[in-house]
């Protein structure tokens, strides 16, 4: 047998086992994070998640359900049965994405949360996009979310605005704006809820209402959101692509040293491919989907209000989409998003019996740095995920959007099995055999000399099967390198990249710091609060070693790897 089959019929790869510490379903398909939220009156934390039980594929979508008191170690609801299942008319081919609310529809005790009903599927996915029947409803619940009750008065909107044709219409949002209230010239306190979508032959879009406080059914259209043409990068080679159509739009408004800004969370279909490695023939291809966001400033155009974009980047950089985001009762904002799997095959997919997984909760935030001289290799103005908040003498204060791990994240964390400080060679062993559930955490200075820095995991003695998660400073990229992660021919171990540059000031380059998530087969890469990629690696639960190389002038400040607690 080869280095990926066993006798059993079943890869090796497939051998390593469920996620140890990330979200994931009892059983079967899951995708988009759906409605996390926070009940003030049990201290629980709620998240609903796409979900087809009895398929390793993606049919007839429902909403499973589980509750946390930390964020990490999470009760499912049922283990068979979705808590929100298409079982009526206007919901008939779907229960698809949507958000949470901690009232009643009319204030009343209860809990609340609204979902993209549908009653029929697109023709196809793909472009040109042909949209499903998509509309807007809610379910509450009277016991603080063990049961859920459809509302009478759904569907609150069966249809796109009129005179529109649009591509898409789901995934709605609802909180409240204070930013929008002033950009309107109003007083705080009105809710704002966006669908997402776009708009046939003119572009991507999200739809903006308003939404009656007293009247959660009551959803008035005022304009459209983000108004851009197809294909848009807004950032260049820094940010992502907004495509054809818009998916699950959140907004954000973030403060630090002060400064606010207000930013948009939205993934995006029908994007131009991303530049991949070549890949196996018989593997699977990508879908092209971009997580991204936007920052800047609400300003009146013609009497509508929409986003001035003064940066803008990628959530993730890899396979996490369709972020969903919600208050964290300390007044963080907490974002969820799912960890695609489409490098395997249907057939693998049915031999592991489950899809998918979210990725680690993340904090999002408003980073600032002040006595910026410059990036690596690029002018400060010309990186475009940044914004330059003021100049004087050549010296800035710029800002970016802030997306690390969630804190409560340490506490998972079990016996360190390495540490190492001051470390000056080219080569440094760190495990042959290293736990399948782990994090590394690593400072690196950087100079104008170092070519790279790598950190290899899941790699054999020969490093014939290896990934390898490499920073080039001069290319002012990160690649997780994959194509030696797997010799089956029918696995897509294309590179995941994304542009990562460390800050110049007077005191010289920032140094480079690294936090890695190993859970099986997800990996998921942060780097310097800014910076992060998700992806899969599909090799032998047997091959888990991990090392350190440098080419290039380069030191290791401190490096630990730990193990991690399982939550599930």
């Amino acid at each position: 047998m080869g280095d990926n089959q066993i006798s059993a019929g079943r890869p090796a790869y497939l051998s390593a086992g469920r996620p140890a510490y990330h979200f994931i379903a009892p059983k079967g398909w899951m995708n988009d994070p759906c409605a996390p939220g926070y009940d003030v009156k049990t201290g629980l934390y709620h998240l609903f998640y796409q979900w087809t039980p009895l398929s390793h594929r993606w049919d007839k979508i429902s909403w499973g359900h589980a509750t946390s008191k930390d964020l990490l170690h999470w009760s499912h609801a049922s283990p068979e049965t979705p808590a929100i299942q298409p079982d009526q008319d206007y919901d008939r081919e779907g229960i698809f994405t949507g958000c949470f609310w901690p009232t009643g529809l009319r204030g009343e005790d209860q809990l609340s949360v609204f979902y993209t009903n549908v009653d029929a599927l697109p023709l196809h996915w793909t472009l040109p996009y042909t949209r499903g029947c998509e509309g807007l409803a809610v379910a509450v619940s009277s016991d603080r979310g063990q049961t859920w009750i459809k509302s009478d008065a759904n569907p609150i909107l069966s249809e796109e605005p009129a005179d529109m044709v649009v591509t898409g219409f789901r995934d709605p949002f609802l909180a409240a704006w204070p930013a929008m209230d002033s950009a309107r010239g109003l007083e705080d306190g009105r809710l704002y809820g966006l669908i997402s979508g776009g708009i046939k032959d003119v572009g991507p879009r999200t739809f903006l209402y308003e939404v009656d406080p007293a009247d959660l059914t009551q959803w008035k259209y005022l304009h459209p959101l983000l108004r851009v043409p197809t294909n848009h990068r807004p950032a260049g080679r820094w940010g992502g692509d907004l495509g054809v159509n818009l998916e699950c739009t959140n907004f954000l408004s973030l403060a630090a040293d002060g400064a606010e800004r207000q930013v948009i969370i939205t993934g995006s279909e029908g994007g131009k491919p991303r530049p991949t490695a070549p890949t196996q023939k018989e593997a699977p291809e990508r879908t092209p989907r971009y997580a991204s966001w936007l920052m800047g400033t609400l300003e009146e155009r013609a009497g509508e209000i929409d986003l001035a974009t003064s940066a803008s980047g990628m959530v993730d950089w890899g396979d996490l989409y369709a972020g969903n985001t919600f208050k964290h009762p300390d007044g963080r904002t907490v974002l969820w998003g799912w960890v695609i799997e489409e490098c395997l095959n249907d057939a693998a997919l049915e031999a592991k019996s489950w899809t998918g997984c979210l990725g680690v909760p993340r904090e999002l935030f408003l980073a600032t740095y002040d006595g910026v001289t410059g990036a690596l290799a690029s002018k400060m103005d010309e990186v475009r995920s940044f914004e330059v908040l003021s100049t004087s003498d050549g010296v800035c204060t710029v800002a970016t959007l802030g997306i690390r791990p969630l804190t409560e994240l340490g506490s998972l964390r079990g016996e360190q099995l390495f540490h190492a400080e001051f470390f000056d060679g080219d080569r440094l062993a760190i495990a042959d055999a290293s736990p399948l559930a782990c994090m590394i955490n690593a400072t690196f200075d950087i100079t104008d000399d170092t070519d790279e820095v790598s950190i290899h995991v899941r790699h054999s003695g020969d490093y014939s099967t290896a990934t390898r998660i490499t920073f080039y400073p001069k290319r002012e990229t990160i690649v997780v390198h994959r194509d030696a992660s797997n010799g089956a021919s029918d696995i897509a171990t294309y590179d995941e990249e994304g542009p990562m540059t460390l800050l110049r000031t007077d005191g010289g380059i920032e140094p480079l710091r690294l936090q890695v998530f190993l859970d099986h087969d997800v990996i998921e890469v942060f780097a310097n609060d800014r910076f992060s990629l998700a992806t899969r690696v599909y090799t032998s639960s047997e091959i888990t070693g991990v090392s350190y190389t440098r080419k290039g002038a380069a030191r290791v400040e401190e490096l630990g790897l730990w193990a991690m607690k399982a939550t599930q």
